[in-house]
């Protein structure tokens, strides 16, 4: 799968938006009951395997002819070599354009495919070098088995695409979507974190509520030193995330460094499939209701509506939407959601074609009303796609106060037809741009919080993260105005704290905007049901 630099999410990697393309060597189980026991487990490159993808379609992109005829085709020739031959520890030459030893396959194999081919963006205009691509890929194909080689060919393709096309067009087997991607529960092999690396370490990015390893006691910021005594110093994010994802284990002995101390973890699987959509009701003189939606799959808005419905008893007076890490996924879904706040019919995003034949499109909310009350959503660098879409229409409507971080800046819709090379493959193309209600594009720029927090993780956006993204004229970074404004009313609340104890900062300050009352009473006039229709 596309990873975001060196960032993973151990279960199905780090999905932008709808990209769910099974790149290269990640074996992605699933599993289709929720029952304790597995009774049933498929690998991405079962699918790709099923889709019968050959080298012959590889060779009709990539050939010594083709790769050579521009320096746009050359370097995503060379994407595509780059991004597979590390996981063979196996690096590209800029001298001498061929193959050797790969020495510090961790450093390669965990960052960004801008840092990847940054190195070769000169290779082009070097006299006397020419690469045989073909060569190169037949001896990956080579070392790769017969089962896992239309895998490795899938990857190939997708990391030509990114260059030669765009990061978000990509090939997909036809079933894999509706198989995989659009469940509203996870695989129930995943155990509940994401990683990435800073310089040398790997380190715990992210802990999932109720997930096996809260359970356990991981933390944000533990630096992983072993599981189960195999030091993953020398591993790369997805050999971590393969040893979190065998089958057979039923537990996992982290030894982790933790704030200088080392501690012993032991982290016991359960096998349960975690929601998408998790719900707390954080309790206090004022009870305030935090939702966590993971991603914008099938089922999300229904979800969250029932769980609002089911809280009608608990006198809750605040809501906090946890968006981080959230990368998109069903804009229906994300339609749905906003009614849930803002009332049926309102205008939530457009679609803007590249094509001026066809016409843009609007989107209007599905949801019905559901709950009216004081409202944060929260947000990162790696809310993408769907969810910064909701968080900036919501601004907008000034319906919500985003606290966090500028989100990743993913603004292109992409849309689905059959591959013209394989019937059994989809292609996802990217059509045009998505739009906020104020004609606003996020496309790079992202969406700016009301009040900017920082997290102590990696910065991944669009913008770093791709050799090449798409621009849009219309994305312009407006200057938030409203900072200076909250927090100058937050001052004034100053001895107001809601006791929920919590190290997270942005959820601590998000209970301080909702404890104080003048604030949220502002925010109640505020918003105007008829803007942006």
């Amino acid at each position: 799968m596309k990873s975001w630099g060196a960032v993973l999410v151990t279960a199905m990697g780090f999905l932008v938006g709808m990209v769910l393309a099974g790149v290269g060597g990640l074996s992605a189980k699933t599993s289709f009951t929720t029952s304790p026991e597995i009774t049933q487990k498929k690998k991405i490159e079962a699918y790709w395997r099923e889709s019968e993808l050959s080298a012959s379609q590889l060779f009709e992109l990539i050939s010594d002819q083709n790769c050579q005829s521009s320096e746009k085709y050359f370097l995503s020739c060379i994407n595509s070599v780059i991004q597979t031959s590390a996981e063979f520890k196996l690096q590209l030459s800029k001298e001498t354009g061929l193959f050797e030893p790969l020495n510090s396959k961790i450093f390669i194999a965990d960052k960004s495919e801008k840092e990847r081919l940054a190195p070769f963006a000169q290779l082009y205009q070097k006299p006397n070098l020419i690469v045989h691509f073909g060569n190169l890929w037949n001896q990956l194909l080579d070392i790769e088995s017969s089962e896992k080689r239309p895998a490795l060919i899938a990857n190939g393709i997708n990391s030509f695409l990114s260059v030669y096309k765009d990061p978000h067009t990509y090939i997909l087997p036809n079933n894999y979507y509706e198989e995989v991607g659009s469940q509203l529960e996870r695989s129930n092999l995943f155990v509940g974190i994401s990683l990435e690396r800073v310089e040398q370490d790997i380190r715990v990015r992210k802990v999932y509520h109720h997930s096996d390893a809260d359970l356990a006691g991981l933390q944000p910021e533990d630096v992983i030193i072993s599981i189960n005594e195999q030091p993953v110093g020398p591993m790369s994010l997805q050999e971590v995330m393969q040893t979190l994802k065998s089958a057979d284990q039923k537990s996992f002995q982290f030894k982790v460094k933790r704030l200088g101390e080392i501690k012993q973890v032991l982290l016991t699987r359960h096998f349960k499939s975690l929601n998408h959509v998790q719900f707390d009701v954080l309790p206090g003189l004022r009870n305030y209701a935090r939702v966590t939606v993971t991603k914008f799959n099938r089922g999300v808005c229904e979800e969250v509506a029932k769980q609002i419905r089911s809280a009608a008893d608990k006198n809750i007076v605040g809501l906090v939407l946890d968006l981080r890490d959230n990368p998109g996924g069903q804009l229906d879904e994300a339609a749905c959601l906003a009614g849930l706040f803002i009332g049926i019919n309102k205008k939530i995003y457009s679609v803007e074609y590249f094509d001026p034949i066809k016409s843009n499109e609007v989107v209007l909310t599905t949801g019905s009303l559901l709950y009216t009350g004081p409202m944060i959503i929260l947000m990162n660098g790696s809310s993408a796609s769907a969810s910064e879409l909701f968080a900036g229409a919501l601004q907008e409507y000034k319906r919500a106060i985003l606290v966090g971080e500028k989100t990743f800046g993913k603004g292109t819709f992409q849309e689905s037809e059959i591959w013209t090379k394989n019937n059994r493959i989809t292609l996802f193309k990217t059509q045009g741009f998505y739009l906020l209600p104020s004609q606003q594009s996020t496309q790079i720029v992202g969406v700016t919080p009301d009040i900017e927090l920082t997290e102590h993780h990696l910065q991944i956006r669009e913008e770093n993260n791709y050799f090449n993204p798409l621009h849009n004229p219309k994305a312009h970074a407006a200057p938030v105005k409203s900072a200076r404004f909250f927090e100058d009313q937050l001052k004034k609340c100053s001895s107001l704290r809601h006791p929920y104890q919590t190290d997270d900062l942005m959820l601590k300050k998000s209970l301080e905007v909702l404890s104080c009352r003048q604030l949220t009473a502002t925010l109640a006039t505020q918003f105007n049901i008829e803007d942006f229709n």
